[in-house]
């Protein structure tokens, strides 16, 4: 599994500045991680914090919104304090909020809620005061957030000094790697043929800049090719069977040694058939 060194560098830094008792510059909390939809942000930002040993304290963007005002703005100071415990007894604690500007954007179709204006006040405490919160003194704890577009966002929540931002969009060559994560069957080279072919096919028909086909697209690829394998073990064996199997433990064994030939034909049916609902139109 490949993971983006320049965004590795990014999350190290930002929890080891964070840790800095005596920093001589003002350090922001916040680490903000955009970029195109699809690209493998979250998924990334988890797998480089498990690989370091952190322990992370995960919100939704989806939790920011709520029927009962001010439960948002809760569950954030709750997360900072349970991950603040966390140091305390040795661990990396790190808040991480996925896909904030899902739940705090404006994207100009609601109002701006009651809830929305209380967390970002939360957070922007959190920001100006890191090691007293609730009421109580705690250990400062980096926060990582993650979205598509943060001018979505309060404009002073992420103005600088609050919030450094940095722009997850992998090149070709990075792409390549994260695909061949994905397909460990096929060579670097291959993969970088299989992204090639298929950003041309994109470029050509949906009128889009070069490299816009999100890695995502390879991920449902390789979804697409465990539902051809499912679909030929329930030809062979029944769909009875397979389930009375799966729910007695027992594994299936699902075929994985596509080529690069297999992917590029699976790939094309998809595109075509309408089954990825993709992030290029």
């Amino acid at each position: 599994m490949y993971l983006s060194n320049s965004l590795k560098k990014n999350i190290h830094s930002h929890i080891l500045k964070n840790a800095m008792k005596d920093y001589e510059y003002n350090v922001p909390l916040i680490l903000g991680i955009h970029g195109p939809s699809g690209e493998g942000k979250t998924f990334q930002c988890e797998q480089i914090l498990k690989e370091i040993g952190a322990k992370s304290f995960l919100i939704s963007g989806g939790q920011l919104e709520s029927p009962n005002a001010g439960k948002p703005a809760e569950l954030i100071r709750e997360t900072y304090l349970r991950a603040s415990n966390s140091i305390d007894l040795g661990n990396i604690g790190v808040v991480l909020i996925n896909d904030i500007d899902t739940g705090l954007g404006d994207w100009g179709m609601v109002q701006y809620t009651i809830n929305r204006q209380t967390a970002f006040g939360e957070l922007m405490h959190l920001v100006d005061y890191p090691t007293v919160v609730g009421g109580q003194d705690c250990n400062r704890v980096p926060i990582i957030i993650t979205g598509n577009d943060f001018t979505k966002l309060y404009a002073p929540f992420v103005r600088a000094g609050r919030l450094l931002a940095y722009e997850f969009a992998p090149k070709p060559v990075e792409k390549s790697k994260i695909i061949n994560g994905i397909f460990p069957e096929l060579t670097e080279n291959e993969c970088q043929l299989l992204f090639n072919d298929f950003d041309i096919f994109i470029q050509n028909h949906q009128n889009k800049n070069p490299n816009s086909i999100p890695i995502s697209f390879f991920a449902q690829l390789k979804s697409h090719c465990i539902d051809k394998s499912i679909s030929q073990k329930i030809d062979q064996s029944g769909f009875r069977k397979l389930f009375s199997q799966i729910r007695g433990n027992k594994d299936i064994q699902l075929k994985s040694d596509v080529n690069l030939d297999d992917l590029k034909r699976l790939g094309m049916e998809l595109l075509k058939s309408g089954s990825f609902v993709n992030h290029i139109k």
